[in-house]
């Protein structure tokens, strides 16, 4: 396999051109590679998870589990995003109908709605999806998103803001 360049994947994290799939039921979802949007709506979401406490002994690990299990609906939402990548969570479609009148002129009538493409791939991977698949699926989503190079942005901008003088001094 060619190795890419560096320009192929920032052109294809810009764009969110599919560079891998996953299959989930019958239907084969392109994944792209992540940009900073999706990376940060995956970032919201995850800020809104409760904290679960480490438990020590492993009977009380399926409690816990079966506890905090109502408030981790957000895990469909979550593989949903790194999936589909934040340009394509919604399709607009457009319906174009022609209906006869007085059996002479056509009218057409054009209908728009918007589509969840996140709703519909998230509750689909809550009903179908085993827990090891979607663990899998979000690390290695993760790795792909390069953390480790978000993180130096916003510490390199931390630090630029730091330097930067909080009020003028008079002399």
């Amino acid at each position: 396999m060619m190795e890419r360049t560096i320009e192929q994947m920032v052109a294809s994290a810009i764009l969110e051109k599919a560079t891998d799939s996953i299959k989930i039921e019958d239907k084969e979802y392109p994944i792209s590679d992540p940009s900073i949007a999706t990376l940060i709506l995956v970032s919201e979401i995850i800020s809104t998870l409760p904290v679960v406490h480490e438990v020590q002994k492993k009977e009380e690990a399926v409690y816990s589990a079966l506890h905090y299990a109502k408030d981790f609906r957000a895990i469909g939402d979550i593989c949903a995003i790194l999936i589909l990548g934040a340009n394509n969570l919604t399709e607009e479609v457009e319906e174009v109908e022609y209906k006869r009148v007085f059996l002479v002129f056509k009218r057409k009538k054009t209908r728009k709605y918007i589509i969840d493409r996140k709703r519909e791939l998230a509750d689909l991977i809550m009903a179908n999806v085993r827990p090891s698949v979607v663990f899998d699926c979000l690390i290695k989503r993760l790795q792909d998103m390069e953390i480790g190079h978000f993180f130096s942005i916003i510490t390199s901008l931390n630090e630029a803001n730091i330097l930067k003088p909080t009020r003028e001094v008079e002399h």
